[in-house]
């Protein structure tokens, strides 16, 4: 059975507003998280940057989310080169280190409205390194509060959404800055993935707000209650590389019945002749779907 997303940190509203899980960490905390070899450099060779929760690769360094976040938003930047300490990296790496994590503040701020960063390094086991090996650096978004007592008296920290929907969101300002988009794509399902939003031939496009998340752009366009959509996950490219080229595209699961543009409609995927879209869009509906479905 398919499993909808978790409301984003802002919208404290929502159906799930309860949800306390984050199944995700049990297989770090049970000790279970182990792979063969390095981690970072295990991701950084492999082309599937969506499972490797990769948003950015630069010239020496990549950017990847957390997959045991202390906070939603919790990115990492990850030099190139296997080297644990900072003498060993070039000023060159150095310098595009420094220039992601103000692009990095930047965008999560605008995502997320966070209200704050925790950003940093643990270099070596001593220092709390769970990677000691190959250095990384750490940015952690922080609201006011945000420290209440689940993680104080618990040990346990509450995140609100999934992490396919914040890799989504975060990659989506990331493709936006490096294609030039103006517009993006929403691709939108059902609970069930059984049906697709689509227009006379197309996919929706919708302009962007150079002041508004990508995701929210379209949320706002797609549905007149915010409740309506919630972010599912990445729709775009597998390789985050294709992002200088194309426009960000955003998967959202509709929880009601989309009161918005009347132009736009749900049609069955079982039942509709996908054949009048355009290629691209599609390949959008065809590896979104899939995507979704393993979550």
């Amino acid at each position: 059975m398919h499993r909808r997303p978790s409301p984003d940190p802002v919208d404290r509203s929502g159906p799930f507003r309860s949800r306390l899980w984050t199944p995700w960490r049990m297989t770090y905390v049970s000790g279970k998280a182990r792979e063969a070899g390095c981690v970072f450099c295990n991701r950084r060779l492999s082309s599937r940057d969506v499972d490797s929760l990769i948003v950015y690769r630069g010239a020496s360094t990549f950017v990847l989310l957390n997959l045991y976040p202390y906070n939603t938003g919790h990115v990492m930047i990850v030099p190139n080169p296997h080297v644990a300490d900072l003498a060993a990296i070039e000023p060159a790496t150095l310098a595009e280190m420094a220039d992601l994590t103000a692009a990095l503040t930047t965008a999560l701020r605008r995502i997320l409205d966070c209200d704050g960063f925790n950003v940093g390094m643990n270099i070596g086991g001593a220092a709390g390194a769970g990677i000691a090996e190959h250095l990384h650096q750490h940015i952690v978004p922080r609201w006011n509060g945000d420290a209440n007592f689940m993680p104080i008296v618990g040990s346990t920290k509450v995140l609100p959404e999934t992490l396919p929907a914040t890799y989504a969101r975060i990659r989506a300002e990331f493709c936006r800055e490096r294609s030039g988009a103006t517009a993006a794509t929403g691709v939108v399902f059902d609970p069930s993935l059984s049906t697709v939003l689509i227009g006379e031939d197309a996919l929706p496009v919708i302009p962007l707000d150079p002041d508004i998340p990508v995701w929210r752009s379209l949320r706002q366009s797609l549905g007149q209650r915010t409740e309506d959509l919630q972010v599912a996950g990445w729709a775009g490219s597998e390789e985050s590389d294709a992002d200088t080229t194309n426009a960000p595209a955003v998967a959202f699961i509709a929880t009601s019945v989309l009161s918005g543009d009347p132009a736009f409609r749900m049609v069955p995927l079982d039942h509709h002749d996908l054949s009048t879209l355009r290629e691209r869009d599609r390949q959008l509906i065809t590896l979104t779907r899939e995507r979704l479905g393993r979550l």
